[in-house]
């Protein structure tokens, strides 16, 4: 009986680990300036010519300013920004 315990205890140890270690809001946060592909990437709902309405200085990255305004304007959501509603 013990044996059996300590394997299911090893078992949810070994699995929960991976689990937790994606818990990282992948909408939430991001490395400005984002690339193309990167912003692509973290929102697929997003099509390349919105991507260019959202790179208003048309440098081909997002920048903080950029996404938030983005935001703000509706065209992107984040995962956390809705959750805290």
């Amino acid at each position: 009986m013990k044996k059996h315990i300590a394997l299911v205890a090893s078992f949810f140890a070994l699995t929960a680990v991976p689990a937790l270690a994606d818990t990282h809001d992948h909408d939430a946060e991001h490395d400005f300036p984002l690339s193309m592909e990167s912003f692509m990437d973290a929102h697929p709902e997003v099509t390349p010519e919105a991507f260019f309405l959202i790179d208003t200085d048309g440098d081909g990255e997002v920048s903080e300013e950029e996404y938030d305004a983005a935001r703000e304007a509706g065209l992107i959501t984040d995962t956390e920004a809705m959750d805290a509603d």
